[in-house]
């Protein structure tokens, strides 16, 4: 859901000019030696400008792409024979589609409004079918369902196995998920949409988000979690 490309610095390299003219007499030393065929030297001096300047241009011109989101983009992880995507690599994290949505995947800052179902890894429900709207991205939900809605489309339905440490870590969930604590969730995808910069907003539609900031916040204070 995103991610600032530095763009390296081309350096070319020019070999400096001669100060000797062509028509200058050559050292008597190289007087008799043979020159070079002038067609070998031709096909020669045609190949390198062929290839020179295509290689400089793609140095030049694939970083600039890249930045610019022009340049296909390394492939997201792959799913295994089993539909789990092991997101992070590590195995901590992992998703599964249960249902394909439709459009493109969700993008980091936008407005997203779920339903979801989090359960212990032992199959006991925490949280069955709530509703909750939050800013991608942003720490409003734990770093399972922000790291793993990124990768998802809007009507997707998908679960998610998380590892402690991107769900609610060494602190829990006080009294129903105790510490270091996996847990198991289904998501639905309902809706997403951009959020509109703050000056364009609505006063109702500020205060709803500061509100809910404000009541995250408070819960993160309340578990002792001053890290998010």
């Amino acid at each position: 859901t995103s991610d600032s490309t530095q763009i390296p610095a081309v350096v070319k390299t020019i070999a400096p000019e001669s100060s000797a003219s062509p028509s200058e007499d050559k050292p008597v030393e190289e007087a008799g030696k043979e020159e070079a065929p002038i067609q070998d030297t031709a096909e020669e001096v045609t190949k390198e400008a062929e290839s020179k300047p295509t290689e400089e241009v793609k140095k030049e011109v694939e970083p600039k792409a890249e930045a610019a989101g022009e340049v296909k983009k390394e492939s997201e992880p792959q799913a295994a024979s089993d539909g789990w995507v092991d997101v992070l690599g590590s195995g901590a994290l992992k998703k599964r589609t249960k249902k394909a949505g439709s459009g493109q995947n969700l993008e980091r800052g936008q407005q997203v409004r779920m339903k979801y179902t989090l359960m212990l890894s032992s199959g006991k429900i925490v949280d069955d079918g709530l509703e909750q709207t939050f800013q991608l991205g942003d720490g409003e939900v734990i770093e399972a369902i922000d790291l793993t809605a990124n990768l998802a489309k809007v009507g997707e339905v998908y679960e998610a196995m998380s590892q402690s440490r991107f769900a609610y870590g060494v602190l829990g969930r006080p009294p129903h998920i105790g510490p270091n604590s996996s847990v198991l969730m289904v998501v639905e995808i309902i809706q997403a949409e951009d959020t509109p910069k703050i000056p364009d907003m609505a006063e109702v539609e500020r205060v709803k988000i500061g509100d809910r900031k404000r009541k995250i916040g408070n819960d993160h204070f309340a578990r002792h979690d001053y890290a998010r």
